[in-house]
């Protein structure tokens, strides 16, 4: 890979960082509630850039979450009945392979690249810690309904559908990633990277 795409890639993944935090600015006067979460997305979207994250990941991430966000301020979910499920499909999986990176980097789970891994290890290890970010999100969305009254479209068929797709979108993530980890070239690494 040329040294030209990572940066183009990481450009982007900044762009996407700017346009988060200057949508706070925007949100500001109209929503307090939508630019308290915009500022939290604006924090979530340094960590990828500090913990030196693959640049394709680094902005992926930071495309999904912003997406999820801005859906979630802009109330893009009432656009159609489907938008919610791809919303929920994507940003799981993109997360649980972070996590994943980030926890191999930590020592607390094997890296995807470890050759004494089973190869069906990887998409598990994401499916599991993406089914745990589908989870987290839909408690969020009871707490943000039930506790403190926001208009969010939540009933058991919407939380049931969309657990479904973020397991569904891990599955895909675990399998991406264990396509590319199988491809690199064998390392001793210590952050867990593919």
């Amino acid at each position: 890979m040329s040294l030209a795409r990572p940066r183009i890639l990481r450009l982007t993944a900044d762009t996407i960082r700017i346009l988060a935090l200057g949508s706070v600015a925007f949100v500001l006067f109209t929503s307090h509630d939508g630019a308290v979460i915009l500022t939290l997305l604006s924090l979530a979207l340094l960590v990828p850039r500090a913990a030196r994250l693959p640049a394709l990941l680094d902005l992926l991430l930071c495309a999904a979450l912003t997406w999820a966000t801005w859906s979630s301020v802009f109330h893009w979910y009432r656009v159609v009945d489907w938008y919610d499920t791809a919303v929920h499909s994507v940003t799981p999986g993109t997360v649980a392979v972070t996590l994943q990176l980030l926890l191999a980097r930590a020592r607390l789970l094997p890296s995807p690249r470890d050759r004494a891994l089973r190869r069906s290890a990887v998409p598990l290890i994401t499916t599991a810690l993406g089914a745990t970010v589908a989870s987290l999100w839909e408690m969020y969305e009871w707490l943000a309904t039930d506790v403190f009254g926001a208009h969010l479209r939540v009933g058991y068929e919407d939380t049931i559908a969309d657990m479904a797709a973020g397991v569904a979108g891990s599955l895909a993530a675990g399998l991406i990633l264990a396509w590319r980890s199988a491809r690199a070239s064998p390392r001793p690494s210590e952050d867990g990277d593919p």
